[in-house]
């Protein structure tokens, strides 16, 4: 039985880390059943036997990049904790995430723009949740100790911050702002900047 557990896990990973190297390489629209499971080395319908539904497989790839994202994320503040403190520290963590997305566009669109049926996923099974918000709650605690931002504002502060990072983001993926690399980041570190400070 626990052998069984294993291999289906196995399995799993092997469609998922497939359809993760076919997002990175061509794109979330060759994201088909078909092509992830010729990536695999299996038939189509093989896929069935350990995902509920294409969704699930879909959201387990969602899963993935977000945990790769949060350890880009997390190895880059260890190394910079020491250096740099609170708005540098945030800043500096966002515009990793920014460059993580610059490099890998196709998983920023991937994350925020593919449509995945969750109603349909009851038994989702992931690991435990990536690390992302704990990280970034740890950074604003920092701000609550220096009196720049009250105990019970810190969460809104960091949604708000993230969410306006993403709109940049988004803005800057779709070309409408002309906005530059380094606009983008000079932005990002303007919202920072503001919504710590007021």
């Amino acid at each position: 039985m626990v052998n069984k557990k294993i291999q289906a896990e196995r399995m799993r990973k092997y469609f998922v880390e497939a359809a993760y190297n076919i997002l990175i390489e061509q794109g979330m629209d060759k994201l088909t059943v078909r092509n992830i499971a010729k990536k695999a080395g299996y038939s189509y319908a093989t896929i069935y036997n350990y995902f509920n539904n294409f969704d699930e497989l879909l959201w387990a790839v969602g899963i993935k990049v977000v945990h790769n994202l949060s350890d880009v994320l997390e190895k880059h503040y260890e190394t910079k904790k020491e250096k740099l403190k609170g708005v540098q520290l945030l800043n500096s963590v966002y515009n990793k995430y920014i460059d993580f997305f610059l490099e890998n566009e196709k998983l920023y669109h991937f994350i925020f723009f593919k449509n995945i049926k969750t109603s349909d996923l009851k038994d989702i099974k992931t690991e435990s949740p990536p690390n992302l918000f704990n990280l970034q709650q740890n950074i604003m605690q920092t701000f609550v100790s220096e009196g720049l931002i009250k105990e019970k504002n810190k969460e809104i502060t960091g949604e708000l911050l993230t969410n306006s990072i993403n709109g940049l983001l988004s803005l800057y993926f779709s070309g409408k702002e002309g906005l530059s690399k380094k606009e983008l980041h000079l932005k990002a570190e303007e919202y920072v900047e503001y919504l710590i400070s007021n």
